[in-house]
């Protein structure tokens, strides 16, 4: 295994509207996954859990398997609590790995682009916007 080049960092921001914002920084890896799937998770854990939750992807430098597998287990749990995950700002490179890994509409609620697009370098989303309200 090789270890991750940035450092992964984790701000949470519950909000008084019922959002829950998190914001994500460096590599969602193996050894940094643990911490994001524990905190959503002690969020959703409570009886006044968030009615949204929003991850802020743009300074992500990297998702490998293992934080798609936290993706799809955040989703699943947020789905099951009756919560909207929502992942916002996501960098190109999130997007193509969502895309080649089949989870793009899965993640995003948006049907998954064909062509071209896919290899979007500029940091936008796919659909050309960012997305997602944010705390001031």
């Amino acid at each position: 295994m090789t270890t991750p080049d940035t450092t992964f960092e984790l701000n949470v921001i519950p909000s008084v509207d019922g959002v829950l914002y998190a914001e994500l920084a460096g590599d969602l890896a193996w050894d940094s996954a643990d911490e994001l799937l524990e905190a959503v998770r002690a969020h959703l854990d409570t009886t006044t859990g968030p009615s949204d939750i929003r991850l802020d992807c743009a300074r992500m430098a990297l998702c490998d398997s293992m934080g798609l597998s936290t993706l799809l287990a955040l989703h699943r749990r947020a789905a099951a609590a009756g919560v909207r995950l929502h992942l916002d700002h996501r960098p190109a490179s999130l997007d193509r790995l969502l895309v080649l890994t089949g989870t793009y509409e899965h993640l995003t609620g948006r049907s998954a682009p064909a062509g071209p697009e896919t290899a979007r370098t500029d940091g936008d989303t796919l659909s050309g916007t960012a997305e997602g309200p944010w705390p001031p």
